[in-house]
């Protein structure tokens, strides 16, 4: 559940990506997330990174 929560947010949200990675370490932290979804979340969060300045 958390894991399509993120996915969501990160594609549909107006939450800065600051927000979106503490949200992914809460989830990893306590176990809602695997090792797995938790790279795959903070490689998502940093493609959008990346979109928004353009590198």
């Amino acid at each position: 559940m958390a894991y399509r929560i993120m996915k969501s947010l990160i594609s549909n949200s107006s939450k800065t990506n600051e927000e979106l990675s503490t949200m992914a370490d809460v989830y990893y932290g306590t176990g809602r997330l695997t090792e797995e979804q938790y790279t795959e979340i903070a490689g998502l969060i940093g493609q959008r990174k990346q979109e928004e300045t353009g590198e």
